[in-house]
């Protein structure tokens, strides 16, 4: 009888503990589906982000044109990588000139400076700046499911960052921010180009400039919406070229007269603390430095990928420079290949 007991003791005792864990199980179910429901956020589609880019590539294309025999001055990180005559001809390579110039002033002050135009400034730069810095100070990573780890924990803060936002981002504020700054985006392209450009500058920059901002703006808006981490990289000079991510131009550029010496990553760096100089040491005005942020953008998307993904590939060189952006969903896959010249 005492053995009896002890086993019916047992069995119910079991059987509660059971029950238990499969209220647990479904509980951990249940919240699991939940994060997934809440993070399963598209605010536009593949096909819409390539129209937005094919459309801001063509704006950038127009102004490269309209512009291309205006300029008289050069970038101090582009000019090594243009031939000597190109700007007294003014032809096809002054347009790519313009749009390599515009396209990486658009990375480097608003895709790369701005978590939602719908912000105050400050603050927006601020919460960018701290989504950057956990991708950028990550250990280093050594397997698909690590990068994919880490794409997980950037977006569960940026997710969770937005859903603390909701009352200033709902708020008649945030209309006007957006407004606010893309007016100042707008000045500061236009100045970016002017002083490069001939004087009196050429009519109808500004207006141009201010289309091409507005695309840009409505583009970064949408962007910390997703629950996925899409990717707009400008691939500096100099850059490995990767097929996978760019796509090489078959028409090509008139030939340098010197190679630029693998030094000129250490200019690079010199030019990262000197701020935005161009060629005349200009100050701020529309600034166009290499940031150290961008620069190990560059590497991460270079090399964000599994290691095996390389092993083998033959090295088709390095880039002169770019006339566009990549578009990449990290882990997934790439949106828009960045037109590139090679040295």
């Amino acid at each position: 009888m005492t053995k009896y007991k002890n086993v019916k003791r047992l069995y119910f005792d079991g059987k509660k503990e059971i029950e238990q864990l499969n209220g647990q199980v479904e509980q951990l179910q249940n919240a699991v589906a939940n994060q997934r429901m809440s993070q399963s956020r598209t605010a536009l589609d593949d096909n819409e982000y390539t129209t937005r880019f094919n459309r801001l590539n063509g704006a950038i294309n127009n102004l490269s044109f309209n512009i291309r025999k205006d300029w008289v001055t050069l970038p101090a990180w582009l000019d090594p990588f243009v031939s000597p005559d190109a700007i007294k001809t003014g032809k096809q390579e002054m347009t790519a000139v313009g749009r390599a110039v515009i396209t990486r002033w658009l990375v480097d002050e608003i895709f790369n400076r701005c978590f939602h135009p719908g912000l105050n400034f400050e603050l927006s730069r601020q919460l960018k700046l701290i989504e950057q810095n956990i991708r950028n100070f990550s250990y280093t990573l050594n397997s698909q499911e690590e990068y994919d780890a880490l794409t997980g924990k950037v977006i569960s803060w940026r997710m969770a960052t937005l859903e603390g936002l909701q009352d200033v981002l709902r708020s008649n504020e945030a209309a006007t921010h957006k407004v606010e700054f893309t007016r100042a985006a707008t000045s500061s392209l236009t100045n970016c180009l002017f002083q490069h450009l001939s004087d009196p500058p050429p009519p109808g920059v500004d207006g141009s400039a201010a289309m091409i901002v507005e695309l840009a703006v409505g583009i970064a808006a949408n962007l910390p919406l997703e629950s996925r981490d899409v990717a707009i990289i400008y691939p500096l000079p100099e850059s490995p070229i990767d097929t996978r991510v760019m796509e090489v131009e078959k028409t090509g550029l008139p030939a340098l007269e010197s190679r630029p010496s693998d030094a000129s990553d250490d200019n690079a760096g010199e030019e990262a603390k000197d701020g935005s100089k161009d060629s005349k040491g200009r100050g701020d005005k529309g600034r166009t430095g290499i940031s150290h942020n961008h620069t190990r953008q560059v590497l991460t998307l270079m090399h964000d990928k599994a290691p095996s993904a390389t092993k083998g590939a033959s090295d088709p060189g390095k880039v002169r420079f770019a006339g566009f952006v990549t578009v990449e969903v990290r882990g997934r896959q790439v949106l828009v290949r960045a037109p590139v010249w090679a040295l």
